[in-house]
């Protein structure tokens, strides 16, 4: 592996248990580590940004695009 070569980190557990706080703190603490954003097709959250927090897409483009 070339040392130019990024490295994926992966953080995986149920709703609930920390993964997003965890991913902030390593982003504050890490100038080189960015998150990346998921895609769901449930209905947005009041507090959520587009794009930022999930890219909010509806179920039917995921079956017919």
């Amino acid at each position: 592996m070339s040392t130019n070569s990024p490295l994926i980190i992966v953080i995986s557990a149920p709703s609930g248990t920390g993964k997003t706080t965890i991913v902030r703190e390593l982003i504050k603490n890490n100038e080189n580590l960015v998150a990346s954003v998921s895609y769901t097709t449930r209905k947005k959250r009041a507090n959520e940004i587009d794009g930022k927090d999930y890219l909010l897409f509806l179920q039917n483009y995921f079956f017919y695009g």
